[in-house]
């Protein structure tokens, strides 16, 4: 997602006018759909335009400053620009963002070996609305309180979501382990009202962590759910909601079958943003 702010054409009516939504109807809040950063179908269509306009204007800064453009001198042109319409990773010593590094295990995963998957996504829907839920069926052993629905407004991002105070709802998928015994898990991070569910492998389709999946998750105290139950921790700080990728510590042996839970803890008072506690699982993968 493109943040307008970061972008050229957002100086040129000035930071004032950017965010008024009263005096300008293409103010940036009056595109998004929530406090964060989604924005509403026209909001799309703007930020389009926007990127197609900062192409052409990295276009004529390029030109420009190779003399090969422009009413006058390259340089005095690119002169009169002002600080923000500056791109500043074509100057002669580019000013780069940070990398994102990936772990060594996700080098190897993604990168190195290219590694084909099987699994269940979660997030499929068909054109009619009305999702491919009976593709799951065979694959869920058990399920107590999470329901597969979308919770946007488009109603077009899916997932098997669970949304309770109490926690202790439970979940249970069978799997067949692939060739290098990596199993994947997608999920949602958002910055309030979500929460933190367990995963682990077992060979019953039943609930054998109640006690666990009944107690609150300790920030402080991370680490302790026991070696093969891993923590998926749904909330962060950052004002967005994203999916997140979480490779499990258990493996799962090439042909090996097994059962992989899910269970959502109760509302943690160290971690909880909000009033809810909410989780929403995207998909599964195998390698």
């Amino acid at each position: 997602v493109t943040s307008i702010w970061m972008l050229p054409l957002a100086s040129k009516r000035g930071t004032d006018m950017q965010f008024n939504r009263t005096a300008n109807p293409y103010a940036t809040a009056n595109w998004h759909t929530d406090a964060c950063c989604h924005p509403r179908l026209e909001g799309h269509l703007i930020l389009n335009l926007v990127l197609a306009y900062c192409m052409v204007e990295e276009e004529k800064i390029l030109l420009l400053r190779s003399g090969g453009g422009g009413d006058g001198d390259g340089d005095e042109a690119y002169s009169n620009m002002v600080y923000e319409e500056t791109d500043f990773t074509a100057d002669d010593i580019p000013i780069l963002r940070d990398p994102i590094y990936l772990s060594p295990e996700e080098e190897a995963l993604y990168v190195t070996n290219d590694i084909p998957y099987a699994g269940v996504d979660f997030t499929q829907y068909n054109n009619d609305g009305k999702g491919e839920q009976q593709s799951f069926e065979n694959v869920i052993v058990a399920n107590d309180g999470w329901t597969w629905y979308a919770d946007n407004r488009e109603k077009d991002k899916y997932g098997y979501i669970v949304n309770n105070i109490e926690g202790g709802q439970h979940l249970a998928i069978s799997l067949t382990g692939g060739k290098h015994g990596i199993v994947e898990v997608s999920y949602v991070i958002s910055y309030e009202n979500f929460g933190t569910a367990l995963a682990w492998f077992d060979s019953s389709n039943g609930n054998k962590q109640v006690g666990r999946c009944n107690k609150p998750v300790n920030k402080r105290k991370l680490g302790g759910e026991g070696s093969n139950v891993t923590p998926l921790i749904a909330i962060w700080d950052e004002l967005a909601s994203v999916p997140k990728i979480e490779l499990l510590k258990t493996k799962l042996g090439e042909g090996e079958e097994s059962v992989l839970h899910f269970c959502l803890t109760p509302r943690s008072e160290s971690i909880a943003v909000g009033a809810e506690n909410k989780f929403k699982l995207l998909g599964v993968r195998v390698y």
